[in-house]
């Protein structure tokens, strides 16, 4: 009985870990297209970039979330953020959606949040210079469903949602689930 209680309360524990969000969601990005657009054709100069931050949104800074399909198969590598695949694919989405918003007023970058299966579910961030810039989210839809990228983006899959930030909310079940389980444990004897 006493090693039931203890494996209770340790997955009581596990629970409650898991219902703490980490506020410090890794991200992928890529570096802006210049402010023209337009390629380098300088030959007999070498570009150098400095890679566009990866970080969340700072407070100061506006967003906007993100969401759209890719027509392509999910590979398991996709939901690890430290493997080639997933970074080889966040670069080149990336690079796609900075060039689309790149005439957008304050926009700054954007960041690949994760991959999920269901062909390949994107899940991104737009980080714009601060909150009064950041465009509603008709016009960052409509921006980006008539834009012209190289993904293959599947039809109507695209949403755009306010970024809430900060951590989620506590429900009635994360609020009751521990003194209920608790209460439980107390009463095995």
């Amino acid at each position: 009985m006493e090693e039931i209680k203890l494996l209770m309360i340790l997955i009581l524990l596990a629970v409650s870990n898991n219902l703490t969000a980490d506020t410090n969601t890794n991200s992928t990005a890529v570096p802006n297209a210049n402010s023209t657009g337009a390629p380098n054709t300088n030959s007999t100069t070498s570009a150098t970039t400095t890679p566009a931050s990866t970080d969340p949104p700072s407070p100061s800074e506006g967003s906007q979330n993100l969401q759209f399909s890719l027509n392509q198969n999910f590979a398991p590598d996709l939901s690890d953020q430290s493997s080639k695949g997933f970074k080889t694919l966040a670069a080149a989405v990336v690079l796609q959606v900075n060039r689309v918003f790149s005439n957008t007023t304050g926009f700054l970058h954007s960041l690949v949040n994760s991959f999920k299966s269901g062909s390949v579910i994107t899940n991104m961030t737009l980080v714009f210079a601060n909150k009064s810039v950041v465009p509603n989210t008709s016009t960052i839809l409509s921006t980006f469903t008539n834009s012209n990228t190289t993904l293959n983006i599947v039809p109507g899959s695209i949403t755009v949602s306010p970024n809430s930030g900060g951590a989620p909310r506590l429900t009635v079940f994360s609020l009751l689930i521990s003194p209920v389980t608790f209460a439980m444990l107390l009463t095995l004897d």
